[in-house]
């Protein structure tokens, strides 16, 4: 197998264990919004209240990441024999704090151990005994250990660093990080690249890092605001089926959906995707220069009334929408010019 090949294979994987991975955040993250927003910020200290428990139980299923992530990367690689052992070697790389990181890491060692051993010769009067005994217990043994002695501690560092990093960042690097995400979280609306931001910022959040969990949030409703502003703002470049289509990603923007942009992508790529990735990075870089900040997993707009400074996040919003806007109708405008001219070309040609 080629370097090529392999990291496409091991792409496919990641998503897998990311796909899984969202039905979690979204139902545990949910919860840990609703608890901060109904029950304030002293239900994190706290199970005596309400709140404080659904509070307690969405942060339990935020724990959860790390073991789920590994488990799916397992199962996507080597079917089910590779499930068991790879949520139990996640718990141990989260046990040290090694972070989704961590459990890429494991989830990988797992599947590709799994299938080794699959492959390894056994008595046929113990071959039931190999996928549900014998391949499990090695592989479990193997990797988490490996992980607890040798793998775990580099990574564990390096993801205590990267914490410590986003948490005390301000000025450039939060502006650079801002605009990173916000731009991978544009860039395939809902493919590998968002997913990779995607759970990057999850991750953040349930260790506490929020510049970097409002950023990806951030990011999800720019996209459909961008082409909802872009209709609006020269209607001559879209039919009244794109004018409609911007209408309609704007409501699944307001909801949290990037989707609806994709009809737009789709049909124009080369204007939109550029112009929605720009237009998504402006409002992550700005809204993280200032700081602004919230402790939910809510997106876009719905985050506005949590946030520390709901004034310059609006602004942010606004000022990332129109410039993408202004720029894929500037792209479409240029092509639109260049076809005509090209067309007249012809038609004095054939005269």
């Amino acid at each position: 197998m080629n370097i090529k090949k392999f990291g496409k294979e091991l792409t496919r994987h990641f998503q897998s264990g990311v796909s899984y991975m969202i039905p979690l955040v979204t139902a545990a993250g949910l919860l840990t919004s609703l608890a901060v927003i109904f029950g304030g910020q002293e239900v994190w200290d706290t199970t005596e209240t309400f709140w404080g428990v659904v509070r307690m139980i969405g942060q339990t299923g935020l724990g959860f990441i790390v073991p789920m992530i590994s488990g799916y990367i397992a199962y996507s690689i080597s079917d089910r024999p590779g499930l068991a052992p790879g949520f139990v070697t996640g718990i141990v790389a989260n046990e040290m704090g090694a972070g989704f990181i961590g459990g890429m890491v494991t989830g990988i060692l797992t599947g590709y151990l799994v299938n080794l051993l699959k492959k390894m010769p056994i008595s046929p009067k113990v071959q039931t005994l190999k996928s549900i005994i014998i391949i499990p217990f090695i592989t479990t043994a193997v990797v988490g250990l490996a992980m607890w002695y040798v793998i775990g501690v580099p990574i564990t560092a390096m993801t205590e660093g990267l914490t410590n990093w986003l948490n005390g960042m301000s000025g450039a690097n939060a502006t650079f990080l801002g605009a990173l995400l916000g731009a991978m979280m544009a860039f395939d609306m809902g493919g590998p690249i968002n997913k990779i931001a995607y759970a990057f910022g999850t991750a953040s959040f349930a260790s506490g890092s929020y510049a970097a969990s409002t950023a990806m949030l951030l990011g999800i409703g720019i996209p459909p605001l961008v082409m909802f502003i872009a209709t609006l703002l020269n209607k001559n470049l879209y039919s009244d089926a794109e004018r409609d289509n911007g209408k309609t990603a704007m409501i699944m923007g307001l909801v949290g959906i990037t989707e609806g942009t994709i009809p737009f992508a789709v049909a124009d790529p080369l204007a939109v995707i550029p112009s929605i990735v720009v237009g998504t990075a402006v409002s992550g870089g700005i809204n993280a220069f200032f700081g602004v900040t919230h402790q939910t997993m809510l997106s876009t707009f719905m985050a506005i009334p949590f946030t520390s400074n709901a004034i310059i996040y609006v602004i942010s919003i606004l000022i990332g929408g129109v410039v993408g806007a202004l720029m894929v109708n500037v792209i479409k405008d240029l092509k639109k010019r260049r076809k005509e001219e090209t067309t007249e070309l012809q038609g004095e040609d054939n005269r």
